[in-house]
């Protein structure tokens, strides 16, 4: 009971941390499309992605297999749907909050329910492919027609960066816990939560 407890109250407390830092990465202008992905918004890639591989260690089961295949097939559908007339005005802010929050969940070793946690590592992708799609395809170029082949050499690159930086981290996470698994887990989700901190702060 008290564990529950606890689980329960520290992702209230993720919930209240995240909308304060949305505040903050709110403040800024979101006139012009993202059409160049900023240095911080790929660091944010790569480390969301390496950290969704190990938080899918810490929980096991069909977490292994279902966190990074959500993970990809939400981004790939987000790039897709970036250079549309579809506005998504938090992107920017998800994708920095978005190390934040996974390295949150990591240190608190918070556990749900497979589905729940696809869902939320799906929003996570969403935002990634979205700022993806914009930075590779652009509106000019949707508007002007791209074939199939051209789509699939756009997201064939993220895709593949993606499962790579998903698979070293459960890899990576896998190798490191059979010894100490408490003290790497806080050790791993306390350097994303500064990453993700840091990079909200900076932007």
């Amino acid at each position: 009971m008290p564990k529950a407890l606890f689980e329960r109250s520290f992702v209230m407390l993720l919930g209240i941390i995240t909308l304060i830092l949305l505040s903050f990465t709110m403040s800024g202008e979101y006139s012009t499309p993202l059409l160049k992905l900023p240095p911080l918004a790929l660091a944010a890639g790569l480390l969301v992605t390496t950290g969704i591989g190990i938080w899918s260690v810490q929980l096991g089961g069909r977490a292994l297999w279902v966190l990074p295949l959500a993970y990809l097939v939400l981004l790939a559908l987000g790039a897709m749907i970036a250079p549309s007339s579809v506005v998504l005005m938090i992107a920017k802010a998800s994708i920095l909050l978005s190390v934040f929050v996974v390295g949150m969940l990591i240190a608190g070793n918070i556990r749900l329910a497979t589905h729940v946690v696809a869902a939320l590592v799906g929003m996570l992708a969403f935002s990634h492919g979205y700022a993806y799609g914009h930075a590779n395809i652009g509106f000019v170029g949707w508007q002007q027609g791209l074939s199939p082949y051209d789509l699939l050499l756009v997201l064939l690159p993220g895709l593949a960066a993606a499962l790579l930086m998903s698979l070293l981290g459960e890899a990576t996470c896998s190798t490191l816990v059979k010894t100490q698994h408490k003290p790497v887990a806080y050790g791993i989700g306390g350097m994303m939560l500064l990453a993700g901190l840091l990079m909200v702060l900076l932007d």
